[in-house]
């Protein structure tokens, strides 16, 4: 069973879908991030920690949208924290 994280937000004024897994039969054996229906870009933990692989996670999501807009759906820009 594998655990995630999911935010929807608006990326450029369009709805999306940001999501993390953290694990598949427990956390840190498979992870990935992904951007709505793309396929998972996977990535090595570098701890076994739930806090440690979502912002890990995030930093790696921050960085391929750099340049993009991204809000929560009220319109507030998205906290990256």
């Amino acid at each position: 069973m594998s655990i995630r994280w999911i935010r929807n937000v608006l990326l450029d004024g369009e709805k999306a879908t940001l999501e993390i897994q953290l694990g598949d039969f427990h956390i840190g054996d498979k992870c990935y991030t992904r951007i709505n229906n793309e396929m998972e870009q996977y990535f090595d933990n570098l701890n076994e920690s739930r806090d440690d692989i979502v912002a890990q996670g995030l930093d790696i999501l921050k960085r391929r949208l750099e340049g993009r807009n991204v809000t929560y759906p009220d319109g507030r820009n998205y906290d990256w924290t």
